[in-house]
């Protein structure tokens, strides 16, 4: 036993720095506030991906942690989402880890991942990808209760050697019950018709106000639709947005406008919020102004074609130019000009009185 005694004390060691610096896979491959992508490799039998098989295939996932350690995962893919898996040439995935294989190596039992991938075969398509990536990374910047996202330039191969090698963006979501127990929070499985009162105010005018920086029509607290909702330790919840591939900010081919909100172009801005306290509103609109400058340099950052990002950067400017104007006017309150000609319009599924303002 003491001959082998240093040989387990080095082996320990030697796993510290992993365990201290990530808790999940997804901290493997997080890189924080960097941008670069990280690259990693899917091993998948394509046949099945490509035919958009509802079976689960068993596949391996590689890359190199930040520690420059190989990591080689074997785990289940699926095929997930509802409008991209039907419309989109290469649907989304879902990566399903083995718990037990999470425990072995000293890491947390965080399993389920989505990927998002693009949706067409296309000079296009790289380039929504990383739009949509940047929505996730700006909603970070807004709100804590955010999904964390990681790009990564992924390569499939495929496991039957029948399709030759394919590289492209991609990013990862984190599972929501990882966001969830960093704030020490619970995911609501059922969120649907839940009472406005129930939100946190704070926590919904935020998300709310997001929802309107990207131009998202595509979302409802009442119906629970794109979202999760997070109860705090303080029994108030949280809604945390996902899936802005119908935003004026993506600015996708296929996205339509949600009519039903009043929304009539992708590029228009309707306010889908409860209605909050003026001075709270207001609260929650400066803490986005003062977030401007670094909205606007992940934009001016990322690896877009320069017409993409100038479009970009002009849409996200227009928000912040909008909101310090109306936070300016304090004639009129800051939700009534946030609804604006879309006052009238009640929400599917929600109720009247949380939406309508008697005004000052």
């Amino acid at each position: 036993m003491k001959k082998h005694f240093p040989l387990l004390l080095t082996a320990l060691f030697s796993l510290l720095p992993l365990l201290a610096s990530a808790t999940s896979i997804f901290d493997l491959l997080y890189q924080g506030g960097d941008d670069a992508a990280r690259k990693v490799t899917l091993t998948v039998a394509m046949d099945s991906i490509l035919a958009k098989s509802p079976l689960d295939q068993t596949a391996t996932f590689q890359f190199t942690d930040a520690q420059g350690q190989v990591q080689n995962w074997d785990l289940k893919v699926s095929i997930r989402g509802k409008f991209r898996r039907n419309r989109c040439e290469f649907a989304p995935l879902k990566f399903n880890f083995s718990k037990k294989d999470l425990k072995a190596a000293g890491l947390t039992n965080f399993d389920k991942y989505k990927l998002v991938t693009p949706c067409t075969d296309d000079a296009q398509a790289e380039g929504l990808i990383t739009k949509e990536y940047l929505a996730y990374r700006a909603y970070n910047l807004l709100s804590p209760y955010s999904f964390r996202v990681q790009l990564l330039e992924i390569t499939y191969v495929d496991a039957n050697g029948r399709h030759p090698k394919r590289t492209e963006t991609a990013f990862l979501i984190e599972d929501i019950d990882e966001l969830a127990a960093r704030h020490n929070a619970e995911e609501v499985e059922n969120a649907l018709g839940l009472p406005a009162e129930a939100y946190d105010p704070t926590a919904e005018a935020t998300h709310a106000l997001f929802q309107y920086l990207v131009g998202n029509g595509d979302w409802s607290l009442p119906l629970s639709r794109n979202l999760k909702v997070l109860r705090l330790p303080n029994g108030k919840l949280a809604p945390v947005g996902y899936d802005f591939d119908f935003t004026g900010w993506v600015g996708a081919p296929y996205a339509s406008p949600t009519l039903e909100v009043g929304q009539t172009s992708i590029y228009e801005r309707v306010y889908l919020g409860y209605l909050q306290d003026d001075l709270l509103m207001r609260e929650v609109a400066t803490s986005f102004r003062e977030q401007r400058k670094e909205v606007l340099s992940l934009i001016n950052r990322a690896r877009l074609d320069e017409v993409e990002k100038e479009v970009l950067w002009r849409f996200a400017s227009r928000f912040f130019n909008t909101i310090n104007r109306m936070n300016n006017d304090g004639s009129v309150l800051l939700y009534d000009q946030l609804r604006g000609t879309t006052a009238g319009i009640i929400p599917p599924g929600a109720a009247a009185d949380s939406y309508q303002s008697l005004g000052k």
